[in-house]
């Protein structure tokens, strides 16, 4: 797998070689209009070929991820290998979603499972384009909606904002009136008339902005009700894994036990001993509860594995 860098429209970064899986076999192929025309209303497309690589409720959690942590300044495609190979590979590619986009802001990152390619709207090429290496070679073997997941904040932990942006407008320079500009006999009533008017146009906008600020303080508090929920339910799945690793100890210290039961029973012990570590924190992230439970799940399986060779004597 790789992964490029390079500012909007500026110019080009180093590549960087990362470790990942590889890329879904592609059926169908967006054009990079139409994937551009997509991450105008929704930061995060899919193509309809690659969509075993991120399911819905994939998608749905990294969009709230980037709501929370970088609202309006990170975009992801999750591009089909025809797509890329059409227009000369990811890179190209992503170039081409970004001339698609006049004005775009922030940091897109394009990938098709297996390259990455991210185009900033600032100068901060290098440290988003190590966030994006460092998520993707920590999650390699968890999937790509972790590795996304990761790249997403590490992306907003070095994102300038938008005053650094290099495709910003610039500011425009207040026209100095000259005295005869101003009409002498404007009434008093008239100047009243304008405050109003403009107040009138300002305020459905004020509104709006209130509006968007109370509603994502309410997803915020309901997204950490669910947490808490959440980490209760870990908790207690991880008790649970815990007295059936106890139950089955004797089983595996048999001298005649099964060696597959053994190895099984290792792993699932070692999945707990992951889970455990990762729900000792007050308030662990929402990443270390979603990786809590797949550790747990995991050990399940792993220890229902070894209850079937133990119990059946398989070598």
């Amino acid at each position: 797998m790789r992964l490029w860098a390079r500012i909007g429209g500026v110019l080009a970064a180093a590549a960087v070689a990362v470790s990942g899986g590889a890329a879904g076999t592609a059926s169908a192929a967006s054009t990079a209009r139409e994937v551009a025309a997509s991450l105008r209303s929704d930061p995060v497309f899919v193509d309809e070929s690659q969509s075993g690589l991120l399911t819905v409720p994939q998608r749905g959690e990294l969009r709230l991820r980037i709501v929370d942590v970088d609202i309006g300044r990170i975009q992801i495609a999750v591009v089909a290998q025809q797509s890329a190979e059409r227009a000369g590979g990811v890179g190209a590619l992503a170039n081409a979603i970004d001339q698609a986009m006049p004005g775009r802001r922030g940091s897109l990152l394009v990938t098709n499972g297996s390259a990455f390619h991210v185009v900033t709207s600032h100068a901060v090429v290098n440290p988003t384009a190590a966030a994006v290496r460092a998520a993707v070679e920590s999650h390699g073997d968890e999937g790509l909606d972790a590795q996304l997941l990761a790249a997403v904040d590490g992306i907003a932990e070095v994102d300038p904002g938008a005053n650094s942006d290099l495709n910003a407008p610039p500011p425009s320079t207040p026209a100095t009136p000259r005295p005869d500009d101003i009409s002498d006999d404007i009434s008093e009533g008239f100047r009243i008339g304008l405050l109003i008017v403009a107040a009138a146009i300002a305020l459905p906008f004020l509104i709006g902005a209130v509006a968007l600020f109370m509603a994502l303080r309410r997803r915020r508090a309901v997204t950490h009700d669910r947490e808490r929920i959440d980490e209760g339910d870990a908790r207690d799945a991880l008790l649970a894994l815990g007295e059936e690793l106890q139950a089955l100890d004797l089983d595996v210290d048999m001298p005649n036990a099964s060696p597959r039961g053994r190895d099984d029973y290792e792993r699932a012990l070692d999945l707990y001993d992951r889970a455990n570590r990762l729900l000792l924190k007050d308030d662990p992230s929402e990443v270390e509860l979603y990786e809590a439970r797949r550790s747990i799940e995991e050990g399940r399986k792993r220890l229902a594995a070894a209850r079937d060779a133990l119990g059946a004597g398989q070598t």
